[in-house]
Order: structure tokens, then C-alpha cells, then sequence
């Protein structure tokens, strides 16, 4: 059994301490400063120990850490892992800025520790067999993408003015929070970005300080675009992506991948990868998958989940956005 540190339990946090308790192989350990959230996890969780702040746990006796915090935390708690020679996943943004960041980074690599980063969608059923289809050449030569993912997040987070999301310095809002997502299929699928350009604004939710919708368009090195729209307010829950190539378009639409190779409108074939489960559970049941993934990659296994890089990359895309906006002008991302 590995010796898994949970750093923040809420609600990113309890989904991985269910996802980790289901692989059978962990015995896990929370850090909570929050008193009656500490309290609830440790009546609702079977915990090994419980500790209102990272200097009480001994990180040289723990295999993994998971860093479930909000994302201003991120680098200092990532610094402490790498200190103890300690592998962990950090729960996606990144960071809020880049300030930081490389040394971060330079300070895990100096280490020789597994790092990944918290991007859910890589590990989807679906998201593998869209990036299969991709390589394989099912749709020719990949040179234009649409993305749409858009919802009624209150519905989904109804304390979202009292959480991080409400806040841009803890990571909140659409592009840091929610688009981060998106940002991560497009550079695992399409490599890396080259010019970043945005408008956003808060339109509709009310009680926070960060924008709850954005139109982004993304140019990659390969020549290949991209345009993710954003809102957190419609009342239909929209999740549908299209991948144009020069032989075909794949889409996948939540968890229905597609195949288009004519106008006939109608797919050449279809599957829903969720066909027959209940949503929620099998939401819950991919934490289980990345945790099995993380816990196989610190026993030597491969591990294709979101590294450092593609989450500094990432930032860099969130933060050329909210630039672009500012300035009026398309923003050129820096190697």
C-alpha cells in the first residue's frame, strides 16, 4: 500500500480521496486547515492522519502527494514536494501567474521526481480514442478546431461566490478555471501555441470578481487554429468540440465521438463512451483511473497524464488571453 498525502479537501480534494480509496493500493492522510471541513473529511473518509497544516506531516514518510489547494498555493506546496524528494499531482491551474514558475519547475526537475498535472480529460475513454482517431490520420491532416463548454455553473456550484472560482487571485473565473480544460486537449492534440488572442467579460454572474465567459482564438506552431467559447451561465449544459481536417471532421460531443466524412449529414459512425453509466459516477470513476495512473507511474510505469511543461504552457495561454483583451491586440507566446 502507498502513503498518500491529500493537501486540501474540498471539493477537488474529496473527489480524489474517493478516487484514491477505490484503487484499493493507498492508505491516505489529508492536510485541511480549515477546521470543520478537516472535521467532516476525517467522519466521512477512512484517514491513516489529519493535519491542519503541511509542516505537521512528515512528507519524507508519504509515496505521493496530491495538492488539492487553490492555485495561489500551488508553487509553495509543489517547492515543499520537491524538497522531500516527494512525487505529486497538483490539481490544475498551475499557478495563477508566472512568476515563479520556471524555478518551480527547475526545482522538481533537479529533484528527479513524478509530477503530473490534475487534467481529468486525458484519461476519458473518449478524449484517448479522439487522439487515436487524430494520429492514425482518420481525419487527414488536423487544421481547425471549434470548442464550445458552457453551462449553468451555479447549478453545478452553488457556493461559487463563496469559493476559489469567485476570485482571480486564487485561480477563478472562466479562463483560468474552466477553459484550463480545453486549453489541455488542444495542446496534447495539436502541440504547441503560437499567438493568443480574447475578449471576455462578466455578463452574468454576480458576487465574484472574475469573467464567466470568453471567446478565445489559439494558433499553434503547426499553422493549425483554434476557438473555444465559454459561458457559465446558459441553461444547457453544452460540452461539444469539433476537430476539422482536410480528409474528415471528428466530433466529440460530451462523451459521443464522432466521424464526418461527407455532407450527407449524418456520421459515418458514432459511440457514446458513456452509453449505458450513470454521468456522475462515471465522472467519479475517471479519478480512480488517474489515480491508478499516478500510483503506477511512481512504481515505473508510463504515465501519459499533463506534465509541468504543458501546464506552464497552459498558464501561458490563459494569461496571453486576459492580456489580449486588455491590450486590444493579439498576444505572441514565448517559448
Amino acid at each position: 500500500m502507498k502513503k498518500v498525502l491529500i493537501i486540501g479537501s474540498g471539493g477537488i480534494g474529496r473527489r480524489h480521496l474517493r478516487g484514491y480509496l477505490a484503487t484499493g493500493r493507498a492508505t491516505l492522510s489529508i492536510v485541511e486547515p480549515d477546521l470543520e471541513r478537516r472535521a467532516e473529511t476525517e467522519a466521512t473518509f477512512d484517514l491513516e492522519a489529519s493535519h491542519e497544516d503541511l509542516s505537521e506531516a512528515d512528507l519524507s514518510t508519504f509515496d505521493l502527494a496530491v495538492i488539492c489547494a487553490p492555485a495561489h498555493l500551488h508553487l509553495p506546496l509543489m517547492l515543499a514536494c520537491a524538497a522531500e524528494k516527494l512525487p505529486f499531482m497538483v490539481e490544475k491551474p498551475l499557478a495563477v501567474a508566472m512568476g515563479g514558475v520556471d524555478a518551480a519547475l527547475r526545482a522538481v526537475n533537479e529533484a528527479g521526481i513524478i509530477a503530473r498535472v490534475g487534467y481529468i480529460r486525458r484519461i476519458a475513454p473518449e478524449v484517448l480514442a479522439l487522439r487515436q482517431r487524430i494520429e492514425a490520420g482518420d481525419i487527414g491532416s488536423l487544421k481547425l478546431v471549434y470548442m464550445n463548454s458552457s453551462q449553468e455553473f451555479p447549478k453545478y456550484r452553488p457556493d461559487f461566490q463563496r469559493t476559489y472560482y469567485a476570485r482571480p487571485d486564487m485561480g477563478g473565473g472562466a479562463i483560468l478555471d474552466a477553459a484550463s480544460h480545453s486549453f489541455d486537449m488542444l495542446i496534447w492534440l495539436m502541440g504547441r501555441p503560437a499567438q493568443v488572442s480574447a475578449m471576455y467579460d462578466r455578463l452574468v454572474l454576480e458576487g465574484t470578481e472574475t469573467e464567466d465567459t470568453c471567446l478565445i482564438s489559439i494558433r499553434f506552431e503547426s499553422g493549425a487554429m483554434a476557438n473555444l467559447t465559454i459561458n457559465q451561465f446558459q441553461k444547457p449544459n453544452t460540452n461539444r468540440n469539433e476537430f476539422i481536417g482536410t480528409k474528415g471532421n471528428l466530433t466529440l460531443e460530451h462523451s459521443v465521438l464522432s466521424h464526418w466524412r461527407d455532407d450527407s449529414g449524418n456520421p459515418a459512425e458514432s459511440q457514446d463512451y458513456m452509453d449505458g453509466l450513470v454521468p456522475t459516477e462515471a465522472h467519479q470513476a475517471r479519478f480512480t483511473i488517474q489515480a491508478n495512473a499516478m500510483l503506477d507511474a511512481i512504481e515505473g510505469g508510463p504515465c501519459h497524464l499533463a506534465t509541468l511543461e504543458d501546464a506552464r504552457v497552459n498558464l501561458q495561454i490563459a494569461l496571453a488571453a486576459k492580456q489580449s483583451w486588455l491590450d486590444q491586440k493579439i498576444i505572441t507566446i514565448s517559448k
